[in-house]
Order: structure tokens, then C-alpha cells, then sequence
């Protein structure tokens, strides 16, 4: 009985025969498990980088667990191959003989037909690269990234010292592909651009390009702020001491000559005008009983030259009272417009002899009056061209001539001083629809002079002044 169910020798070899392909298979199955679920996480980590730095620094280090290399680099095409990221170390000497040959290694590859394929390499193919000779790793892939048009903009060379395989070819493409998707959705279309002339060569001929327009001949402009203003107008000030009781017009209204513009209070003029009237009347009347007396009365007679006397006194203080009655009201010598801020402000204002309260500009005829800083002052003439920007208008400027220059500078309501120009246009027609009052800026056109000197005025003036140089 234990002979019949004992398995033979035989029996038992056969089974040991397929089980052990059985735990081969399955042993093999677990690497290419483990191999897809590396790729898996290099793919959702990829997706969550926010920076190219980042993508550099994860590409350089952290595809170790899915390429098991032992040193990558990452490289950059811009004008020529750079180096971006060495593994394992955060910052890198570009200078370096190995980083160097590195570079160098790269560019002659990147000049082969197949260089934008995944290529199994050995550093010591080259004699010349000496360094990469006796380097410890000499069996290198070189993995490119390309753009969707299929352009190489970037790559990682990743080292071993055992030879790689053929089997590991699809994997590193895989990561290749992978790494080109995530450069090109943080960059985009800027891995494509391409500059037309590396530096060494664009360089020198910006720098004479600006050399050579600096001796270009053009206009040394400044700006200044400018006002329209009336080429005709009248000052409205106050004749006599009083206190203004009301303003007859509105800001920017249409007067014509003898309008009433302001009222003064007149309360006391009034009574003393009437006052003066009284004093007429009793002159009067003194004069008249003395008329009448001197035919008889000595006395009368005599004093008959005196009460004609006080007579016109009485009546030139009447005259005096009603003239300065008059004077309460002050009209417009001109028609025009009537150019103040507030009329608000100025009723119930003190007022002294000579106070200007307003201004009546006659609208037919304008011009432009510029406020140039003394920091800015350049030589002008009239006749010079000038632009003015108005700042309701920008957008169309307005031709005009320097018609009258300032040789002295005025201190202006902010303290500064500033020379006091007047612009005017040939035909006043193109500025009917410009207000008077309006602000904007001026740019003014000196005299011609190099480009070097119109950028450096400023700095030289400056350097003058602080250094004495």
C-alpha cells in the first residue's frame, strides 16, 4: 500500500521541472508591475510641478527610482547647449572640466542624423574629451525632449557603469516623452522661439549700431506745462477799498463791454452820498437868503462869496460821493469771456486797490502760454516749432510757433521758478473748438544737436553741478 501511493523519483523531477519556470514567470511579472507603477508615479509627479526649476531639478534626481542611473545631467538648448542640473548636487561649477566636456559631448551629438532618437552611448568614444575618458560611468543614454514639431530643446544624459541594455530603450523613452510633455506645458510656445544671431555676434552690433545713431543730428525737445489762455484781455481790479457784496456773472460766461461783473458793498457811499446832498441843499439855500439880503444888508453882501464858496465845495463832495458810488460797480472794458475759479469765493472778500478779481478774454483770439522750469530751460528763439498736448485732446496735437521768450524766470504758485514763453498757431480757425483755460503740455524744439549729447545732457548737467568735472 505505502509503494502505490509513494510518487516516484521520476514523478517528483517533473514537477519540480514546471514549477520553476512557474516562480520565474511570476518573479518577472512583478518587475514589470513594479516598473509600470514607477512610470505611473513619474507621470502624476511630472503633472504637479509648478516651476521649470523644479521640472529640472525633479529630472535630474528623482527618475533614479525608474532609470537607476548612477549620475544624469540636464541640458538646455537656447543659443548653444547649457548645463541646467547635475544629480545630487544643488549647485554645480558650469565651469568645471567634466561640466564642460559634458557640454561640449552633447553638441556634437546633438549634430548627428539620429540625435533625436534615444541613443545608447560610451563617453570615451571621443579622445579629445579627455576629462570624459577616464570618468568612472562611461556607458551613457542620451535621452532628447522634443517639441510637438519635433525639435530638440533639452535632454537628459543619464550614466552607468554596466552597459544598458536594449530592453531599457522603451522605458527611457517613455520618461524621454514624459519629460518633454511637462517642460512643454510650463513653457509652451517660448522652448520654440528662436533668437536670429547668438550673442557674441548680436552684441557687438547693437553696440554699433548705438554708437553709430549717436552722431545722428535731430531736435533737443523739452516738455512744459501749458494753459490757453486770450492774446487779448483785460485784468477786472478793484478800484477802491470795500468788500465784495456779489459776483454778477458765472465763470467762462460771455460778457460784452459795460456788463456788471462785481458789486462792492456800498452802504456808506450811499449815505454818504446822501449826506452830500443835504450839505447842496443847505449851501443852496444859505447862498439864496444872502442873494436876497445883500441889497440891503451890508453884511449879506460880504458874506455873499463865502456861501458861494461852500456851495461848490458841497457840490464837489456830491460829485466825489457819486463817483465813488459808481465806482461799487465794476463793469467789463471789453467783450469777452469772463475767466475766474469761484464767485463763491469771492463774495464777501476784503478787497484792496488793485486786486485782480478776474479776467475778460476775448475768445477770437488765443494763444498758448508755457510755463518752462528753470531745469529745463534750453535755447530758444521765436519761430521755434512747438507741439501742444492738451490733456482733454491728446491724441491730436497742435502745430504752433514760439512767439515771445522770457529771459528772466517768475516764481510760480508752487515755489518753483519758471520762464514765461507764448506759443501761437497761424490760423486761429483750428481752435474754435479749444477752451480757454485748458491745460495740457508743450513740447518746445530747441536746436539741433547730436544723440549722444541729447541722452546725456541731463546725467553731464547733473555731474557738472555736484562734482564740478
Amino acid at each position: 500500500m505505502n509503494d502505490q501511493a509513494r510518487p516516484s523519483r521520476s514523478e517528483n523531477r517533473t514537477v519540480s521541472q514546471h514549477r520553476v519556470p512557474d516562480d520565474a514567470a511570476a518573479q518577472r511579472a512583478s518587475k514589470d508591475t513594479a516598473a509600470l507603477l514607477k512610470v505611473l508615479q513619474l507621470d502624476a509627479d511630472l503633472r504637479r510641478i509648478e516651476t521649470e526649476r523644479e521640472l529640472v531639478y525633479y529630472l535630474a534626481n528623482e527618475t533614479r527610482s525608474v532609470l537607476g542611473f548612477r549620475q544624469a545631467f540636464v541640458l538646455r538648448k537656447r543659443r548653444g547647449w547649457s548645463l541646467e542640473a547635475v544629480s545630487s548636487v544643488t549647485s554645480f561649477d558650469r565651469n568645471a572640466p567634466i561640466n564642460r566636456q559634458i557640454r561640449q559631448f552633447v553638441s556634437n551629438l546633438s549634430k548627428r542624423p539620429d540625435a533625436g532618437t534615444v541613443q545608447r552611448l560610451r563617453l570615451d568614444a571621443d579622445d579629445r574629451l579627455d576629462v570624459l575618458c577616464q570618468h568612472m560611468f562611461l556607458n551613457a543614454v542620451w535621452m532628447p525632449f522634443k517639441t510637438r514639431q519635433g525639435r530638440v530643446f533639452a535632454g537628459l544624459l543619464v550614466l552607468h557603469e554596466k552597459d544598458w541594455s536594449e530592453g531599457a530603450v522603451p522605458l527611457l523613452e517613455r520618461v524621454a516623452e514624459a519629460g518633454a510633455h511637462a517642460w512643454w506645458a510650463l513653457k509652451g510656445q517660448a522652448l520654440t522661439r528662436r533668437r536670429w544671431l547668438p550673442s557674441r555676434i548680436a552684441m557687438p552690433i547693437v553696440l554699433l549700431f548705438l554708437l553709430a545713431a549717436g552722431f545722428w543730428q535731430a531736435p533737443l525737445t523739452v516738455l512744459a506745462p501749458v494753459e490757453v489762455s486770450g492774446r487779448q484781455s483785460a485784468a477786472v481790479s478793484v478800484p477802491m477799498e470795500g468788500v465784495v457784496d456779489s459776483v454778477e456773472v458765472t465763470p467762462n460766461q460771455r460778457v460784452t463791454a459795460g456788463t456788471v461783473l462785481v458789486r462792492l458793498e456800498d452802504t456808506e457811499l450811499r449815505n454818504a452820498l446822501a449826506i452830500a446832498e443835504r450839505k447842496v441843499t443847505v449851501a443852496g439855500a444859505r447862498l439864496a437868503q444872502l442873494q436876497n439880503a445883500s441889497f440891503s444888508d451890508r453884511t449879506a453882501a460880504r458874506e455873499l462869496k463865502v456861501a458861494e464858496a461852500e456851495l461848490a465845495l458841497a457840490r464837489a463832495e456830491r460829485a466825489l460821493a457819486q463817483e465813488r458810488l459808481a465806482r461799487t460797480e465794476i463793469v467789463a472794458d471789453m467783450d469777452g469771456i469772463a475767466v475766474f475759479d469761484d464767485a463763491q469765493a469771492l463774495s464777501g472778500r476784503p478787497v484792496s486797490v488793485g486786486d485782480k478779481l478776474m479776467e475778460v478774454v476775448s475768445p477770437d483770439s488765443l494763444e498758448f502760454t508755457i510755463r518752462l522750469p528753470v531745469i529745463d530751460n534750453i535755447a530758444l528763439d521765436e519761430g521755434n516749432k512747438v507741439r501742444i498736448f492738451l490733456d482733454g485732446d491728446p491724441l491730436s496735437p497742435i502745430e504752433a510757433t514760439l512767439s515771445q521768450t522770457s529771459y528772466r524766470a517768475v516764481s510760480q504758485p508752487d515755489g518753483s521758478f519758471a520762464y514765461t514763453l507764448t506759443a501761437r498757431m497761424q490760423d486761429d480757425a483750428e481752435l474754435q473748438q479749444v477752451r480757454i483755460g485748458a491745460y495740457g503740455t508743450a513740447q518746445l524744439y530747441g536746436e539741433h544737436h547730436s544723440i549722444h549729447y541729447i541722452v546725456f545732457r541731463r546725467p553731464l548737467s547733473w555731474l557738472r553741478q555736484t562734482f564740478g568735472v
